[in-house]
């Protein structure tokens, strides 16, 4: 394939997500046909077919292209150090909310997977579970043993619970501020709750 020949297939790969991901915003996953994004992308469905298996892989391939707040937690380098303190936590999770404000992909897709996509058939429960998450997750219950076993965690928050309880309130304000089109103050809202929240994971 030469070079003009590949450039010309990821424009078109990336004119079929960019429809995709339009039309996933504005009708849901489930009420959108790969004939509509076909149409929309103004390519035929065997397009569709050459470069992606089925809509579960356009919606992952949708998914994979933005930067979500999973992948954006990681690219504080607070987080990146050795000691993975709760210190370093507060602070790649004001950057991480910092950095997803100011994406409009990101935001868009991360509403589409919270509020536009319905996890029955083939888009399936195994699309609630992606590596970032698992990856994200692990830090986090990482940084929480580590603050569990030097006394930095307070007695009432084995770090289990604690990890939970960060993931809830993360997830409860970026769903709470994509639900009301971005109209909060996210990080003004965040900051007093994360003071209290990391200052009660200490006593």
């Amino acid at each position: 394939m030469s070079r003009h020949t590949k450039e010309e297939a990821a424009a078109t790969r990336d004119a079929i997500i960019d429809a995709a991901e339009r039309l996933f915003d504005e009708n849901g996953v489930a009420r959108t046909s790969l004939e509509a994004v076909a149409r929309a992308a103004k390519v035929t469905r065997g397009a569709i077919y050459w470069h992606f298996r089925d809509k579960t892989d356009l919606f992952r391939a949708m998914q994979a292209r933005a930067r979500l707040p999973q992948e954006q937690f990681f690219e504080s380098r607070a987080i990146d150090l050795e000691e993975r303190s709760l210190d370093a936590l507060r602070e790649a999770t004001t950057g991480m909310m910092q950095r997803f404000v100011g994406d409009a992909r990101a935001r868009r897709v991360y509403g589409i997977i919270l509020f536009r996509c319905e996890y029955v058939g083939a888009l399936g429960a195994d699309l609630l579970r992606c590596e970032a998450d698992d990856r994200m997750l692990a830090v986090i219950r990482q940084v929480f043993r580590r603050a569990e076993e030097t006394g930095a965690l307070g007695p009432r928050w084995p770090a289990e619970r604690a990890a939970d309880a960060y993931v809830c309130m993360l997830v409860g304000i970026f769903s709470e501020w994509l639900r009301r089109g971005g109209e909060m103050d996210m990080i003004a809202t965040a900051e007093p709750m994360l003071d209290s929240l990391f200052a009660g994971f200490r006593t």
